[in-house]
């Protein structure tokens, strides 16, 4: 049987969409005699037409002009790389609006404006792909959406921001302080020139977004997420955590408790020797919970040109199936459209033991303060590091909490940070018990 022929078209022609073209050019053999559809790549949109991206495309294909993409009627599927909001959004709307199936990497736009796009979408009877929102060439989409559809989610846990994790890494391999390390990391292309939202923790939040509507069928709102960054890690809080036996990661965080769920991005502490402790630079790990199979590890890139690439050409290919089943009853995959809001935890309510670093006057009768108000909030102190007196003024002493309310610890520290004796705000970070 011939192939069907699949027209592509892509705006954005940065370091994903680079990587979509190449492997259109160069694979486009290999996915015929897998997929049975010859995709051809028919126009590429960008501002800039005249950097050099190692591929050559010519006049007839590059151009500076989104919209000759939107009216070509022969073209199949419009894929949008170009990230952002705005004209992302317009962008994909009018490409549906004109009966085209889309593909899009940009989880900001599907975490704030997902429920109008899938709306568009329906209407318009088309489809949307978007597995390379999530943890680049890790798929983690197909896998919840389908691989794992029998499941009731319990839990997932992941690292899904690589600039975060290289920078956590380098800092535990003994790298330097975290301004010193993010510098490396902008000096390696890991980091952006402003990397806010990577090391705030809202670009992993936006990938939570997402999931948490996979995985719980609910709507979320990036507002309903507690977000912390992992600018106030240092170095002695590496090396406390190695002392006691845990390292410091950036964690996505969603449990289900009950009818309502817990979602939070922020540093934790997890053991030593877990495989999640061991996944280093770039590389994104997703711990999944599911109530038949299990716990489930999906390991892999989770940025960079080829294994994002990676992700977009396998929702290309999904498209092109749906395109070519047009007509037939399929299920509806329209997720972001008509749910109920899901009830998501408040940080105040979640329960967790808790690693503690106070930076206190060097006297007497310190410790025995911190305790009382500790223990009249209800927080049990499970140990405590505190180092032998030196010359210093200020010392730092680590308490390791039983679990506890986060609400009662919050409250216990502002009572602890005003005293006399300390110093600066006290460091406290979550210790995560539950991953592989």
């Amino acid at each position: 049987m011939k192939d069907r022929n699949i027209r592509i078209g892509i705006v954005g022609f940065g370091i994903i969409g680079t990587g979509v073209v190449k492997m259109l050019l160069d694979k486009v053999g290999m996915l015929a005699d897998r997929t049975g559809y010859r995709f051809e790549l028919a126009r590429v949109a960008d501002i800039d037409t005249m950097r050099d991206r190692g591929v050559r495309l010519g006049p007839s294909v590059l151009t500076r002009n989104m919209n000759v993409i939107l009216e070509d009627s022969s073209i199949d599927i419009a894929v949008e790389l170009m990230g952002g909001i705005h004209p992302a959004k317009e962008f994909l709307v009018q490409a549906m609006e004109r009966g085209k199936s889309v593909v899009t990497a940009n989880k900001a736009l599907l975490a704030g404006h997902g429920a109008e796009l899938f709306r568009t979408a329906e209407r318009k009877g088309v489809h949307i792909g978007f597995e390379a929102s999530v943890g680049g060439g890790i798929p983690i989409i197909n896998a919840i959406t389908s691989g794992l559809v029998a499941n009731r989610f319990l839990s997932i846990s992941a690292i899904i921001n690589g600039t975060s994790n290289y920078i956590l890494s380098r800092m535990t391999q003994g790298g330097g302080e975290f301004a010193d390390v993010l510098a490396e990391a902008k000096a390696h292309g890991y980091a952006e020139a402003d990397p806010s939202f990577d090391v705030d923790g809202i670009d992993a939040a936006h990938k939570l977004v997402i999931l948490l509507v996979l995985a719980y069928r609910g709507a979320v709102s990036m507002d309903d997420i507690h977000v912390e960054g992992i600018r106030g890690i240092t170095q002695l809080d590496i090396s406390f955590a190695d002392e006691l036996g845990y390292v410091i990661k950036h964690l996505a965080i969603a449990k289900s408790e009950g009818r309502d769920v817990s979602a939070r991005v922020h540093p934790a502490m997890v053991a030593k020797g877990t495989i999640i402790s061991m996944i280093n630079d770039v590389y994104n790990g997703i711990h999944v919970v599911g109530d038949a199979v299990g716990s489930q590890l999906f390991v892999g890139k989770g940025a960079g040109m080829m294994p994002t690439a990676s992700a977009v050409m396998s929702d290309i290919v999904a498209m092109a199936k749906k395109i070519s089943e047009k007509g037939v009853s399929q299920p509806k995959h329209n997720i972001f459209t008509d749910k109920k809001a899901l009830k998501i935890i408040p940080i105040g309510r979640i329960t967790t033991r808790y690693y503690l670093r106070f930076t206190v006057l060097d006297r007497p009768g310190v410790l025995a303060r911190i305790a009382r108000v500790l223990g009249a909030h209800d927080i049990s102190i499970e140990s405590v590091i505190q180092k032998a007196r030196s010359a210093e003024e200020f010392v730092p002493i680590v308490v390791m909490t039983h679990a506890a309310a986060e609400a009662s610890l919050v409250r216990a520290l502002k009572i602890i940070d005003r005293l006399e004796v300390v110093k600066e705000k006290t460091q406290f970070i979550r210790i995560e018990e539950e991953v592989l």
